[in-house]
């Protein structure tokens, strides 16, 4: 009888604060999501490009409700109830989620690709424990994804929940003593303090800023400073609010026309959330804010189809996207993917996404209806507070325990894929046989070449009629098998991870760096040679790492990188795609290179990039300006300087190898990629225009990777060539190692003028 009286107590409360136009506005925020990420997955004409404002209108409501819940319970009793604020929150959010989860997680098995099973697990598993926010600012561009999760939605769930986590414990310290002047006091310090972090780390973390609760909380915040302002009106002269009411109408009524035109204006090139996120949150504060008024937007949001869809809002949020990216999968197997092979694991018309969005809606009623709403209301009968809380908490463990033993399952799928496991020794560098007209077939992992690598302190130095130090080795005899197994280099299961020493080593510069690492440390090959070699470019270059490593090693040389990611080594203003942005780090980074190149001049720079370059200016856009833009960067490496370009690489693309292999386990000759698409329109024109500008030599391994006049293999002499779109694994990289010295060799042997001697070159 005491928990029916308490119930009713509660709902008693929950009906006189209902806010119907809060209730549509959710309606508005859930369908602006739906319809974006509909539109994201099928490519149709008609999308809402800025639809994901809608979870910022979700922040703002959470921010103004849950901080009037508090304060009123605050002004009410004296005191906040933890144990019961958890409770409610536990009711609300955890039975549907974890619904969700549990049909979501055998379903994605069954239907992702082997090799994206475990991480996918590991998606779930962190959903569930309200950590998927950060899992995915570490591994995942939202507008960019190689391929989606079916649990990438849960990111803003995480970002709700640890701020549930937080927000009444500063609440409580805050508000001691007068809790809405302290609350407003706190909420306004996080405003600041978050949305200078949010537009910081838009600037120079993009992903970090999209996910993190530190970069998003000052959108509920701003929900939570309306809430305690509210309050604080209430007692204001009644002229004053009379007026005020006037002039929220139309701030209301310009809000709501500022969300949609936002909503079709915004698109994934614009840096978000940083200040474009301001619009959402400031229209949501006002229509919020405006919604008691008689005349104000709320006749519109009030309308009973925008509610119904605000009820079940929540519902609908959860189980769309599964629904679209699972129902992608399945209907997958019986369309034919727009690009090529193993593409992005999504591929829906218009129609099917539509379609598949607008089904989730039946769905998430009845998700509501039977699981969603007796666990809100209290219909199903809970022990007392504190215990539903830990209740709560040991069925998403248990869930996330579930996602975590499907992880474990299909790691042992890839480790039984059959065959025996390669074992791949760092020198191990297999060569392909590039005899013209080669097919893209594979053949059996052929012997390592041979070099006698040189002894510490060994003075290796290119002079005229110096010979290769890699031996090419025997030519495999024809493949009888094609199917995948772990007799392959790397294994598919370590094919996607199987990055150079750069990565590990930190010699890879990211996006925010502007400085190469202090003199001394990056250095490979012999580090004690005094012939030294630098390696200068982008993440191409860096994947070419291996290659030019076992030069080194062989001949003795001290090779030292200067490699940053999607920064290309040329002479005009470019913007990066994650930050959106002029990439003003790479001019920086660039600018360093060179000086740390005169200070410690090079015998030998080679230098390679990817030859798609991101131009700021349209002028920059053509081949031939941006040939001669590399021709200039290269003209200011110290003119003792030999230079050498290594033309970039032909690679898929459209597709991530790994995943297509992990489609096609039979024969894996169907992930071969076309010349056309491979190698494109423009192959190696910037390089030859730079090249005989600058003065520099150039060199082509195209025939090492794509040998013959076919198609480009995915797996060549038993390796897996890319362990993504457009980036060599690393084992197939020093494979390479006996082609580029051949070139590399010839190159040196056909200049003019001797190489510096050992005497003359920089010890360092």
């Amino acid at each position: 009888m005491q928990q029916t009286n308490t119930r009713r107590a509660t709902a008693s409360r929950e009906k006189d604060n209902f806010r119907p136009d809060i209730e549509g506005l959710r309606g508005v925020a859930v369908l602006l999501v739906v319809f974006f990420h509909a539109g994201l997955l099928s490519n149709s004409p008609f999308q809402v490009p800025g639809g994901f404002i809608g979870v910022d209108l979700f922040f703002v409501v959470s921010g103004f409700l849950i901080t009037g819940l508090l304060i009123r319970e605050r002004e009410r009793t004296g005191r906040v109830s933890f144990s019961k604020f958890y409770a409610r929150r536990v009711r609300r959010i955890l039975p549907a989620a974890a619904v969700v989860l549990l049909v979501t997680i055998p379903l994605s098995y069954a239907l992702v690709t082997l090799i994206q099973r475990p991480d996918t697990m590991e998606d779930a598993a962190t959903a569930a424990l309200s950590f998927a926010n950060i899992r995915f600012a570490i591994t995942t561009d939202y507008f960019n994804p190689v391929s989606y999760s079916p649990f990438l939605h849960f990111w803003s769930l995480g970002v709700e929940e640890q701020f549930y986590f937080v927000w009444p414990a500063l609440l409580f310290v805050a508000a001691w003593r007068r809790p809405r002047l302290g609350a407003g006091l706190a909420l306004a310090a996080v405003v600041v303090v978050s949305f200078a972090a949010s537009v910081y780390m838009t600037n120079s973390n993009p992903s970090w800023a999209f996910y993190m609760l530190p970069t998003r909380a000052w959108q509920l915040a701003a929900g939570g400073l309306l809430a305690v302002g509210a309050g604080s009106l209430a007692r204001a002269p009644a002229a004053f609010r009379q007026v005020l009411g006037q002039l929220l109408v139309i701030l209301g009524w310009l809000a709501l026309a500022a969300l949609f035109v936002d909503a079709f204006a915004l698109n994934s090139d614009v840096p978000y959330p940083g200040i474009a996120a301001l619009v959402p949150t400031v229209a949501g504060v006002l229509l919020i804010a405006s919604g008691t008024q008689p005349h104000g937007p709320a006749v519109l949001l009030g309308l009973a189809p925008i509610r119904f869809i605000g009820k079940i809002s929540y519902s609908l949020y959860l189980w769309h996207w599964p629904m679209l990216i699972l129902g992608g999968l399945y209907l997958q197997g019986s369309m034919q993917p727009a690009v090529a092979p193993g593409a992005l694991p999504v591929m829906l018309t218009p129609v099917q996404a539509y379609v598949l969005a607008l089904f989730s809606i039946p769905v998430a009623t009845v998700s509501w209806g039977l699981v969603e709403e007796p666990f809100r209301r209290g219909y199903i009968p809970l022990p007392r507070p504190s215990r539903t809380v830990m209740a709560g908490v040991a069925v998403m463990v248990m869930v996330a325990l579930v996602g975590t033993s499907f992880s474990f399952s299909a790691q042992n799928a890839l480790a039984d894929l059959g065959g025996e496991t390669a074992q791949v020794n760092p020198t191990d560098t297999p060569q392909p046989d590039v005899t013209p007209g080669n097919s893209a077939t594979a053949t059996p992992v052929t012997p390592a070449p041979s070099f006698a690598t040189p002894e510490p302190g060994d003075t290796a130095t290119p002079v005229p009629g110096m010979t290769p130090a890699l031996t090419m080795p025997p030519a495999a005899p024809p493949a009888t098998s094609f199917a995948v197994t772990n007799a392959l280099r790397p294994t598919l299961a370590n094919a996607p991870t199987d990055y150079e020493a750069p990565w590990g080593d930190h010699c890879l510069g990211w996006e925010a760096t502007t400085v190469p690492p202090a003199w001394g440390k990056c250095v490979f090959g012999n580090p004690h040679g005094t012939y030294q070699v630098a390696l200068i470019g982008d993440s191409h270059a860096s994947a070419l790492f291996p290659a030019v490593n076992a030069v080194a090693i062989a001949h003795g040389w001290k090779l030292v990188v200067y490699l940053k990611i999607d920064c290309s080594f040329v002479d005009i203003p470019i913007s990066d795609i994650n930050l959106k942005r002029t990439y003003t780090e790479c001019e920086t980074w660039n600018n360093n290179v060179i000086a740390r190149l005169n200070a410690h001049p090079p015998n030998l720079a080679i230098v390679s990039m990817m030859r798609e370059i991101n131009n700021v200016n349209p002028s920059d856009g053509t081949i031939s300006a941006q040939g001669n833009a590399m021709a200039r960067e290269m003209e200011k490496i110290p003119s003792s300087t030999k230079v050498v370009m290594i033309q970039d690489i032909p690679d898929p693309w459209y597709f991530e190898v790994p995943t297509c292999l992990s489609q096609n386990l039979s024969d894996y000759r169907n992930c071969a990629y076309s010349r056309a698409s491979g190698f494109g329109r423009s192959m190696g024109k910037r390089e030859a225009i730079a090249a005989k500008a600058a003065g520099a030599s150039l060199i082509n391994l195209n025939d090492a990777i794509c040998p013959g006049t076919g198609a480009c293999p995915a797996v060549l002499n038993g390796m897996i060539t890319f362990r993504d779109q457009h980036h060599l694994t690393a084992t197939f990289s020093a494979s390479l190692g006996p082609a580029l010295d051949q070139k590399l060799v010839a190159v040196l042997n056909a200049s003019s003028t001797p190489p510096p001697s050992p005497s003359s070159s920089p010890s360092g």
